[in-house]
C-alpha cells in the first residue's frame, strides 16, 4: 500500500512540474556589476643565479634569499603566509655558432618567494628596498581586493534587482498580469571574488645599472560583474 501511495505521490510530482514547465512565463537576465581598486597585491619574486660551480651558484641564490626575506618581514603582519620554494638546481647550455654545438656555461640556481601586500601604500618603498638586492626579478604583481567576495554578493543583488526591474516593465508594456518568479540562476559564486584581480606583470631587474627603480604602487580597477537568469510567471 505504500509503494502504491508513493507511486502516486511521484506522478503528482511529475505532473505539476510538467504542467509548470508549460505554463507561460516572462525570461529575463539581470546583470549587476561593482567596481574597485584594489587594496592589497601578491608579489612572486624570483632569484636566478648561473655560476661556474652549482656551490656557488647555490650560495648566491641563499644569500640574496636571506637578505629579500629580511625586507618582506617588513611589510608582513604573519610572516607564515611568506611562502619560499625550495632551491631548483639545473645544467644551463648555449649554442656556440663557431663550434656548431652546444657548450657548458655553468649552473644554475634559481628560487621563488611569494607573498602577499596587505597595504599598496607600501608597494613603492618596498620594491625599491627589494631591486637594491641580487634579485633576478619579480616575476608576478597581481593585484585584487580583500572585500572581493562581498562584492560579488553586491553585484549579485544589483543582478537580481535588474531582472525584477526588467521583468516588472516588460510585463507592463506587455498588459500582462505576473504571477512568482519560479526560477533563478547565478553565474558565479561569492568565492571567487577573492580570485578577481587586476592586470598583472614583471619586471627584471638582473640589469642593476637601474639601482632601487620602483614600479606602480596602484592597480587597474577591477570590474565584479554577475548574471541572473529569472524565469517569472505569467498568470
Amino acid at each position: 500500500m505504500k509503494k502504491i501511495l508513493y507511486c502516486l505521490m511521484a506522478i503528482c510530482l511529475i505532473a505539476q512540474s510538467a504542467m509548470a514547465q508549460n505554463l507561460p512565463k516572462i525570461y529575463v537576465t539581470g546583470v549587476g556589476k561593482v567596481t574597485a581598486f584594489p587594496n592589497a597585491a601578491e608579489i612572486t619574486l624570483s632569484m636566478k643565479f648561473v655560476r661556474p660551480t652549482l656551490r656557488e651558484a647555490i650560495n648566491e641564490n641563499q644569500k640574496t634569499a636571506a637578505q629579500v626575506l629580511a625586507i618582506t618581514k617588513q611589510y608582513v603582519l604573519d610572516t607564515n603566509e611568506i611562502k619560499v620554494s625550495l632551491i631548483s638546481t639545473d645544467k644551463v647550455m648555449r649554442w656556440d655558432a663557431a663550434l656548431k654545438k652546444e657548450v657548458f656555461v655553468g649552473f644554475e640556481s634559481s628560487q621563488k618567494i611569494i607573498f602577499t601586500l596587505k597595504e599598496l601604500a607600501a608597494m613603492q618603498n618596498f620594491t625599491e628596498a627589494v631591486l637594491k638586492t641580487k634579485i633576478y626579478e619579480i616575476e608576478k604583481v597581481s593585484y585584487f581586493h580583500t572585500e572581493g567576495a562581498n562584492f560579488v554578493r553586491q553585484a549579485q543583488e544589483l543582478a537580481v534587482a535588474d531582472a525584477l526591474e526588467s521583468t516588472n516593465r516588460l510585463a507592463k508594456a506587455a498588459n500582462v498580469k505576473l504571477g512568482k518568479v519560479v526560477s533563478m540562476e547565478t553565474n558565479s559564486s561569492p568565492t571567487e571574488g577573492s580570485e578577481n584581480s587586476g592586470s598583472s606583470y614583471n619586471f627584471r631587474a638582473y640589469g642593476k645599472s637601474m639601482g632601487g627603480e620602483g614600479v606602480s604602487s596602484s592597480g587597474q580597477l577591477i570590474h565584479y560583474t554577475a548574471t541572473v537568469k529569472m524565469h517569472t510567471l505569467i498568470e
